[in-house]
C-alpha cells in the first residue's frame, strides 16, 4: 500500500470515534471496581437512590464504549455519549462546584468529550444520508 493511497483512504473520524468509546472502558472499570466509592459519589451529586443511578451509569458508559468502538448505531450513542456526559458534569459541578479546567477537577474533559460526541453523531448521520438518500430510525437499508 503506498503512502498516497493510505491517506486517500484514511478516514480521521474513525481513530477519534474509536478513542471516544475507549475512553468509557477506565470510567467502567473504575466504577465496577470502587462501587462504595462510586455510589458515595452519585449520593454526594444528589442523585438517589445512588446505587440505582450507579448502575445506570454501568450500563450507559457500557452501551457507549461498545458502540462508539464498534460503529454500532453511532448516529444514536453519540448523542446518547453527549447526554451521559452531560450528566457527568452536571455531578462534578455539583460535587466540586463550578470549575473549567479538569485536573483541578473542573468540566472541561467532559465538555470536550460530549462536543467529540455530538460530532460524530452528526458525522453517522450526513453519512447514512449521502450513502442512502434518506435516514432511518435504526439500520438503513438500500431501496
Amino acid at each position: 500500500m503506498s503512502s498516497s493511497s493510505f491517506l486517500r483512504d484514511f478516514d480521521p473520524i474513525v481513530p477519534i470515534r474509536v478513542a471516544a468509546g475507549l475512553l468509557y472502558v477506565p470510567h467502567v472499570f473504575f466504577k465496577l471496581f470502587g462501587m462504595a466509592g462510586s455510589a458515595a459519589f452519585f449520593a454526594r451529586a444528589g442523585f438517589q437512590p445512588p446505587m440505582f443511578f450507579l448502575i445506570l451509569a454501568l450500563v450507559m458508559e457500557t452501551v457507549c464504549a461498545i458502540g462508539l468502538t464498534f460503529n454500532i448505531l453511532t448516529k444514536w450513542i453519540g448523542l446518547i455519549s453527549a447526554s451521559v456526559l452531560a450528566v457527568a458534569a452536571y455531578a462534578t459541578i455539583a460535587t466540586k462546584g463550578l470549575g473549567w479546567f479538569w485536573n483541578l477537577g473542573g468540566v472541561e474533559y467532559l465538555f470536550v468529550w460530549a462536543g467529540i460526541s455530538v460530532v460524530l453523531a452528526l458525522d453517522a448521520w450526513k453519512r447514512e444520508l449521502n450513502s442512502y438518500g434518506r435516514f432511518s430510525f435504526l439500520f438503513p437499508q438500500r431501496a
